[in-house]
């Protein structure tokens, strides 16, 4: 079969490409569309996919095609895989012409399947809202169901109550719950207390990033812009008016009193969009992370454990950053080691760690901040109403910031690894040891 590539783009079986990092950018600039799986050879699933996927390749890979299916050798070309985070195989992406965000196909592996998701991606650059002056697009309501994207999901869930499914439109799940979807949206049109809404995530696929979607559909109950409940098995209609009626008890139609009653997820994920937002706090305690990072991953539980402990705390919040999907903000940050935690005190860093603390440790930080902002904030008060008098023991008592002294709840435990650990999953390559060497760090940023 002759196929209407450059020479140098090698075709697997007669009808698939195999892409190496330089041909890989080239195609991805010239190409309209490419769908791309990132393999290994010794991989039992990629080798039971792999007649399927051939199957597809003779399909789209003619002289005419202005699209092309190829796939990407993970042991040969590691560091190439890594920059598409890749952490599983096979991994299915496809990238849209000069677009190297690309939108995963989690799907079934199957031929209709995966016909029916080119057809969807192939026509979707048409579909897609133009980014309007200011940067954030009007949110359109029909029936009761607001569509939300890229543009302006931020700001209209960061107030008031929210039930959003994420869904694409190949996903046989996703076209299963659909009109069942739309006929709630109907049924809540009219309550001033709840908005359904949905965000297709072949067309959005930022926002959906940012959301940490790993399946369709997805459903999120977010309130004041915090995740409040997470679902992804309800089907029918009964399923998902009983939910929504036991979220939006009468004592919950409040925002900020359902705030309080149900708790939020004890870390909060911090994209470009809200990074400015959420460092509006007294106290906000980021841990800056990337998925293939192994002491990241030693690190997340304890992480979340201090979360948890600061949870019912209004002037703290625990936070993490993650830099594959959120590059611009650990750029910013000058971040140049995984993982570093960064403590921010009205908006200014006040410590910086390399994720070498115990339990013990990063409560007792947090907390001497606290007591530094309570006692900065008391004289302040002094001095504005003129007294120069100190305050009573008893009133500085009552005052403090508790101790968290509960064997526990501050269980202590080791964070191992200091600076980095360059290490992905699934992948045959290290990339980079831990090291406190500038010259290495100043490498490893550039890997981010």
């Amino acid at each position: 079969m002759t196929l209407y590539l450059p020479e140098n783009v090698a075709p697997v079986s007669g009808s698939v490409y195999e892409y190496d990092p330089d041909v890989f950018k080239m195609q991805i600039k010239e190409m309209d569309g490419n769908f791309v799986m990132f393999y290994a050879p010794w991989c039992r699933h990629c080798t039971e996919f792999e007649p399927i996927w051939i199957e597809l390749g003779e399909l789209i890979n003619n002289k005419d095609s202005k699209f092309a299916v190829a796939q990407v050798d993970c042991t040969r070309y590691s560091k190439l895989c890594h920059d598409n985070d890749i952490t599983g195989y096979p991994t299915l992406l496809y990238f849209h012409k000069n677009s190297f965000t690309p939108i995963e196909y989690k799907g079934t592996r199957d031929l209709p399947s995966l016909t029916l998701f080119l057809s969807e991606v192939f026509s979707m650059k048409e579909e897609h809202p133009e980014k309007p002056d200011g940067g954030l697009s009007e949110v359109k309501i029909y029936s009761g169901m607001a569509h939300l994207n890229d543009f302006n999901v931020e700001k209209f869930v960061s107030n008031g109550q929210h039930f959003i499914m994420f869904f694409t439109p190949w996903c046989k799940a996703s076209q299963k719950l659909a009109p069942v979807w739309a006929e709630l949206a109907v049924q809540y049109a009219h309550n001033q207390y709840i908005q359904i809404g949905q965000v297709n995530c072949m067309l959005n696929e930022m926002t959906c990033k940012n959301f940490d979607i790993k399946q369709y559909p997805y459903l999120l109950w977010i309130v004041n812009g915090r995740i409040m409940g997470v679902s992804i098995e309800m089907y029918t209609l009964a399923e998902l008016t009983e939910y929504v009626e036991k979220m939006l008890l009468t004592e919950n139609h409040d925002p900020e009193k359902f705030m309080k009653k149900k708790k939020a997820l004890p870390v909060a994920r911090i994209t470009e969009e809200t990074f400015e937002t959420f460092l509006q706090k007294d106290l906000v305690f980021v841990n800056y992370f990337a998925p293939w990072c192994a002491h990241c991953m030693q690190l997340s539980p304890l992480w979340i454990k201090l979360g948890e402990k600061f949870q019912n705390e209004s002037r703290v919040l625990i936070a993490d950053v993650d830099c594959v999907r959120s590059k611009t903000v650990c750029e910013m940050e000058k971040i140049n080691g995984l993982p570093t935690l960064i403590l921010y005190k009205n908006k200014e860093i006040v410590s910086v760690e390399n994720g070498g603390r115990p339990f013990e440790s990063l409560v007792t930080l947090v907390t001497d901040h606290l007591r530094e902002k309570s006692a900065d904030t008391s004289e302040s008060s002094e001095t504005d109403t003129g007294y120069t008098e100190r305050k009573t023991q008893d009133k500085q008592t009552d005052n403090k910031v508790p101790e968290f002294t509960s064997a526990e709840d501050a269980q202590e435990v080791e964070i191992t690894g200091m600076n980095q650990d360059y290490q992905y999953k699934n992948l045959d390559e290290k990339v980079y040891e831990g090291s406190k060497d500038e010259e290495t760090n100043e490498k490893a940023k550039e890997e981010l």
